[in-house]
């Protein structure tokens, strides 16, 4: 593959990946930061194309066909839209935990993964199309929309290199012999957090353990910048991190209670809440809200300076915001069953919570023990910086995973 006059790659012994995605340059999250994280680094070494699966049936939002995004060619292709929101509704219905076991053992009927896998996916004549005239020598398959591809790619000595990253975190589906049977055509799977790879191993990583690999993605934060605190906080003094809307193109819901039942709950302490379209610090008698522009920067330094860092959003495959913290020195509150949560109890640097009133019992703890406290922010400092705080090993472990 990639041996056509014109192809990137041709002569100067770089590789080529088509990386196939959804949304590329236009969604939000973590899963689309991810993504860029890895294409960045497989760029050091190798060329990349995006394939982006659009929805391109409404002509006002329909991305041009061809385009640059930075250092990517990036080709948009028509692709069936996915419906996640109903994904979510389904998955949360149809899951359910073990007699005693705690929420990460959940189990999803076979029948349900399958269909919620068929539902997620976003499948692409043209995609393929444009995989064939690119004729890469890696495809890179992000996200478990794209998991349909691997039937539809070519046989044989002109196959490609296929390698899936299925960026589910610890979502039940994982463990499914559906999707087993989807990464059996693939040579190998990516995990982005211990979590992930834990689900993975038995049925995707059987017979062959080495197949699945982990990737520990290196998230940068400023630390001399974030330590000079958000302007306008000082006489708010210590203050409770909440977020509940981030990023600001996210519009999935948070898990947990208003701020109005938090701010009586833990008394004379502030709490910043990090709110989707504004951004909100309270104290008794007294609100703000930030006029500030609700970037990445401000948000880390709220971090910096709070006592503990609430997460009450549905969790993403990465557990970039609960990685920031701990990379802070801040401890964090998350839900349980989640690849943040499992950040939280490898690193002791964190707890999780099941319900409202176990998570105030959690901020209550960080709030009123100061050596306890400081104890988690250290241990949970240090774990961050040695799991993820080495961008060169995760270049490495992105390019042994990728091309091989």
């Amino acid at each position: 593959m990639g041996e056509s006059e014109g192809e990137p790659g041709v002569g100067d012994g770089r590789l080529h990946v088509a990386v196939v995605t959804p949304s590329f340059g236009t969604g939000w999250g973590e899963r689309a930061d991810a993504v860029r994280l890895v294409a960045g680094a497989l760029a050091l070494t190798a060329d990349v194309t995006i394939v982006s699966l659009d929805d391109r049936s409404n002509p006002a939002t329909r991305p041009p066909e061809i385009r640059e995004d930075g250092i990517f060619p990036v080709h948009s292709v028509g692709a069936s839209p996915s419906r996640p929101r109903l994904v979510d509704v389904l998955d949360t219905a149809l899951s359910y935990p073990a007699v005693g076991a705690s929420a990460r053992s959940a189990v999803l009927p076979e029948l349900a993964s399958r269909r919620l896998l068929a539902i997620d996916a976003q499948p692409s004549p043209e995609a393929v199309r444009v995989l064939d005239q690119l004729a890469p020598d890696v495809v890179l398959l992000a996200g478990v929309e794209t998991l349909w591809l691997p039937e539809a790619l070519p046989l044989g000595p002109a196959r490609p290199r296929v390698v899936l990253l299925p960026l589910l975190g610890d979502d039940a589906r994982l463990e499914s012999p559906a999707l087993a049977q989807l990464a059996s055509s693939t040579d190998a799977v990516g995990a982005l957090s211990h979590a992930e790879a834990r689900r993975l191993g038995p049925s995707v990583g059987s017979p062959d353990p080495g197949k699945v690999q982990q990737i520990r993605l290196s998230f940068p934060v400023n630390r001399q910048a974030a330590h000079s605190g958000l302007a306008g906080m000082a006489s708010f003094g210590r203050y409770l991190l909440v977020i509940s809307g981030w990023p600001p193109g996210d519009r999935a819901p948070g898990h947990g209670p208003a701020h109005d039942y938090l701010r009586a709950a833990v008394g004379e302490v502030s709490i910043v809440e990090v709110r989707h379209g504004r951004w909100l610090v309270s104290q008794t008698g007294r609100h703000h809200e930030f006029p500030w522009v609700p970037s990445r920067m401000n948000l880390w330094r709220l971090m910096a300076g709070a006592v503990a860092t609430l997460d009450v959003r549905r969790q993403g495959p990465v557990g970039r915001e609960t990685l920031e913290s701990l990379l802070f020195g801040t401890p964090v509150i998350v839900p349980a069953g989640s690849v943040a949560a499992e950040h939280a109890e490898l690193s002791n640097g964190g707890l999780w919570w099941r319900a409202p009133g176990e998570m105030l019992d959690e901020v209550g703890f960080f709030l009123d023990r100061a050596e306890e406290r400081d104890r988690f922010a250290e241990s949970g400092r240090a774990w961050a910086e040695r799991e993820h705080g080495d961008t060169e090993r995760a270049v490495d472990e992105v390019l042994r995973l990728v091309l091989g």
